[in-house]
């Protein structure tokens, strides 16, 4: 039972990916489910954080100015490639991290209070950067002012992501004992992101199954499209990260991305085809981050025979040394 269990918590994200294409008719009817979602998990991320001991490293701004000049650079460099591929990769890395990132971070043997620093900080940043970007990335489905653009996307970005930092700070202040049981079980935030993926996969594939304009070509340019960014991110983070002692954490906060934000942000300015790209970003994360956790079972396990076998062999030398005594 314990290792069907090990399993099950190991290849969860596959098997949500698989069960969400499977069964799109379902799960694609709770997507309006997203933000509270969203919400929930953000909430596990800040009643674990206290404004005091928000440390900020220089790799935080580091990996706040990649993502940042990332965005803008990469949209302004593929669109005159292909404009969906643009949009795609630009909003995928306009993101923050997931929200479920620090608690993979912390199964991988990663510093989880660098991520969550870091989902604290990409948090705030995201509501600054998308109402300036979104509109930028957009043009031709955003279609009024810049101004007042920016300001519709900041109303409807900025609760999703001020309110659960809200709650966790009066939680904290006038009801601690709560506030400790929602860290206690923080692992609750890692099953959230397992449903999250559900519903992304069933509105996806439900999407793309869906009666109406196909362009297959189209379709695996931009699926293709989220698949390197994801492979490129992972890179780069483990790349930068490993300079400063945080290959772990920092390729997941570069990597790991709220693609229910973006999904969300999707559907709401961007063309409905960019979801092809996020759902491949999701696969590709998923896989790899699936791998990352199966990895280090094998590494755990390793290890803990070889320290099996160490404790034996002093057992039975010492046990000989008695007997010769």
């Amino acid at each position: 039972m314990k290792r069907v269990l090990v399993f099950l918590k190991q290849w969860a994200l596959l098997l949500a990916i698989v069960t969400g294409a499977v069964g799109h008719a379902f799960f694609s009817h709770f997507s309006a489910l997203s933000p509270f979602l969203l919400m929930a998990m953000l909430l596990f991320t800040f009643c674990g954080m206290s404004l005091k001991t928000v440390r900020i490293h220089r790799l935080h701004v580091i990996l706040l100015a990649l993502q940042l000049v990332g965005s803008l650079a990469s949209y302004m460099i593929l669109v005159r490639w292909n404009a969906l591929a643009a949009q795609t990769v630009g909003l995928i890395l306009l993101v923050p991290t997931a929200t479920a990132a620090a608690t993979i971070t912390g199964m991988l043997g990663g510093s989880v209070g660098f991520l969550a620093t870091y989902v604290f900080l990409g948090t705030f940043f995201s509501i600054v950067a998308a109402p300036l970007l979104v509109p930028v990335m957009a043009p031709g489905h955003v279609d009024m002012p810049f101004l007042t653009s920016m300001i519709s996307v900041l109303f409807k970005v900025g609760p999703i992501l001020v309110l659960p930092l809200v709650c966790a700070l009066l939680l904290q202040r006038f009801a601690p004992n709560v506030c400790e049981g929602i860290i206690r079980r923080s692992i609750v935030s890692y099953y959230l992101w397992v449903l999250m993926l559900l519903i992304l996969m069933g509105s996806t594939f439900d999407m793309l199954l869906a009666p109406g304009r196909k362009d297959v070509g189209t379709e695996i340019v931009i699926a293709g499209a989220g698949v390197v960014v994801c492979m490129l991110q992972f890179m780069v983070g483990k790349f930068v990260g490993g300079l400063y002692h945080h290959r772990i954490s920092a390729g997941q906060a570069l990597a790991q991305k709220n693609l229910m934000l973006a999904m969300w942000l999707a559907f709401q300015y961007f063309d409905p085809l960019v979801v092809v790209g996020l759902a491949a970003y999701s696969i590709a994360q998923n896989v790899f981050n699936s791998t990352q956790l199966w990895l280090k079972g094998r590494m755990d396990a390793r290890v803990q025979q070889r320290l099996h076998v160490y404790h034996e062999k002093k057992h039975a030398v010492s046990g000989s040394a008695d007997e010769k005594a």
